[in-house]
């Protein structure tokens, strides 16, 4: 079912500081306390997500300097935005059942981070598939290419460091 009147760019703004807060919280875990590497890669990928709601905040803006503030905000979303604009893409420390912190384990870390990044191109995907304006496409195609290199390094992160899955994932301990 259809969410009236979503803004989008309101949930893909609060997406990205959502996930700007994960992985800052995940550089002050206990994994990345023991890893400097670690901690540095998680706050580069918060970095990134805060120059996402940046962008994005920009384009809303450029969107109204257009009389186009609405771009995006439909009373007929598809189901398929809809399910993911509904699912959420990170879950934040407050929504995890149980949890009164950042992830504790890097496992714990991986789920979220994994699931998190493919929504996200689940998300700039069906936006940029329904862009018209050549700035909006441009900027979505931007953010959909870093959303796959997140995804690309989370999962490469996860193979250097556990050598089950990168057999599984990869066929070898590459």
């Amino acid at each position: 079912m259809a969410t009236a009147g979503v803004s989008v760019f309101e949930f893909a703004i609060e997406s990205e500081e959502e996930g700007a807060a994960f992985y800052d919280a995940a550089a002050e875990g206990p994994a990345a306390k023991a890893d400097g590497n670690l901690a540095a890669f998680l706050k580069a990928l918060a970095a990134d997500e805060r120059a996402h709601a940046a962008g994005l905040r920009k384009l809303r803006e450029r969107m109204a300097a257009k009389g186009a503030a609405s771009y995006f905000e439909s009373a007929e979303v598809d189901d398929y935005l809809d399910a993911v604009i509904r699912g959420g893409l990170f879950e934040s420390a407050a929504r995890l059942p149980d949890a009164a912190g950042p992830p504790s384990t890097i496992e714990e870390f991986y789920r979220i981070a994994i699931r998190a990044e493919r929504s996200s191109i689940l998300l700039y995907q069906a936006l940029f598939e329904q862009a018209r304006d050549a700035t909006i496409k441009r900027a979505l195609k931007g953010m959909l290419a870093d959303e796959k290199r997140h995804l690309s390094r989370v999962v490469a992160l996860r193979a250097d460091r556990d050598s089950v899955f990168a057999v599984e994932r990869f066929g070898c301990m590459c």
